[in-house]
């Protein structure tokens, strides 16, 4: 038995013991039949109180937004040729991003987890989300799972991609032709594809070396790591593919949805955090001044602190720091012993060393990009996420359309 047969035989046994409808109540699953009709894998009758409706479900180990776009179509021409039966698509596990695609689209669905979107136009709508896999509904092994882009190393293609990115196709043929009669490196002229992210990744290390002589910073990820980033972003349509170009079309989209998930790694790296008293006083200048002499190994302002450099009229109540190693931890935590004339300082260590990409040289003090200090303003929270909404609009969007 193959791995495919498999997981269709997974799911119809699921069905049948009435899993993905487990706990709503007058809602049940009978009659199920294993490819009722071509092209469909299994069929069954779905009652919702007195209310019964016959679906026949397309099952694949997995849907990812991209694969929804392309059958959506076929789905809702059938819904319109036959408006007597639910088409759904069914999976082990289907994610956030996949169903909010095909509430959006109309496509119902349903998975293991007990994620359901049944809408039947004058009879009844069942939607149920937010339910967690189950571990033995976990895709079977075997499976290639894409690669969780807003995490680790592949965040730092995100990074490449919202520093420089391009909002239509229209730009990039522009930019190509601009390109045949300009000096500047094409990762300069928004014409993205892989390799050029790739080396983005190496000219940003040895701009940061150079600015930081004290770190041993790389950036650099290999070319295939780069590549299934890509292909990930694809799948979840937050990129379009014009040829060898990658094309970023809905920047914000992309910044919000890599906000949301960087909340809950946030609060995690906060554990290993640690906060002294601040015996330099309010200034950039003279925080990074007294920072310098307890010598640590290198360190970037975040937070607050790096977005009041574009928008001074934000609050600084704490000094997030960022530490590039632990050399002179020790002297920086004896500053508790101290009298405060500031904000708390907050010294943490970064989940990834992309954290300092795009970073830039204030004064004599290093503070990070404008998207890393929004990133850590909305997993702040409270006012934070005011101030993170305002530097989006106010300073990142408007370089967005200025680039």
């Amino acid at each position: 038995m193959n791995l495919t047969t498999q997981i269709e035989q997974a799911v119809v046994d699921a069905l049948r013991k009435q899993v993905p409808v487990r706990d709503l109540p007058g809602v049940s699953i009978s009659h199920v039949q294993e490819q009722p009709e071509q092209p469909f894998d299994v069929g069954f009758e779905l009652r919702s109180g007195p209310t019964l409706v016959q679906v026949l479900g397309e099952i694949k180990p997995t849907f990812s937004p991209r694969s929804l776009e392309e059958i959506a179509p076929w789905i809702q021409r059938l819904k319109s040729l036959r408006p007597d039966i639910v088409v759904a698509v069914i999976a082990p596990a289907l994610s956030p991003q996949a169903q909010a695609f095909c509430i959006q689209r109309g496509v119902d669905f349903m998975d293991l987890a007990g994620n359901i979107f049944v809408n039947v136009p004058g009879k009844f709508t069942l939607q149920r989300s937010g339910m967690r896999s189950r571990d033995k509904w976990a895709p079977v092994s075997g499976v290639e799972q894409a690669i969780n882009v807003f995490s680790g190393r592949s965040s730092r293609v995100l990074r490449v991609l919202l520093e420089n990115p391009r909002a239509s196709s229209l730009t990039i043929i522009s930019r190509k032709l601009a390109a045949e009669t300009s000096s500047l490196p094409a990762s300069r002229q928004g014409l993205w594809s892989v390799t050029m992210i790739s080396r983005e990744l190496a000219t940003e290390t040895a701009r940061l070396r150079q600015m930081a002589p004290a770190a041993s910073l790389d950036f650099a990820i290999s070319l295939g790591s780069v590549s299934k980033a890509v292909a990930s972003l694809e799948d979840q349509l937050f990129i379009r593919r014009r040829g060898g170009d990658v094309l970023l079309p809905e920047p914000s989209r992309l910044l919000t949805e890599w906000a949301q998930k960087y909340k809950e790694r946030y609060r995690w790296r906060l554990r290993s955090s640690f906060q002294t008293s601040n015996p330099f006083g309010r200034d950039l200048q003279a925080i990074s001044s007294g920072i310098d002499g307890l010598g640590p190994g290198g360190y970037a302002f975040t937070g607050a602190m790096a977005a009041s450099v574009e928008a001074p009229f934000v609050d600084v109540d704490t000094v997030d720091v960022f530490l590039m190693s632990r050399e002179g931890d020790a002297k920086l935590r004896n500053l508790k012993s101290q009298a405060s004339v500031g904000p708390t300082l907050r010294f943490i260590y970064p989940y990834d060393d992309g954290v300092f990409m795009y970073s830039k040289q204030v004064g004599k003090a290093l503070v990070v990009s404008a998207v890393q200090a929004y990133l850590d303003l909305y997993a702040r929270g409270g006012r934070d996420l005011k101030q993170a909404e305002v530097l989006l609009s106010d300073s990142i969007q408007r370089r967005w359309v200025a680039a």
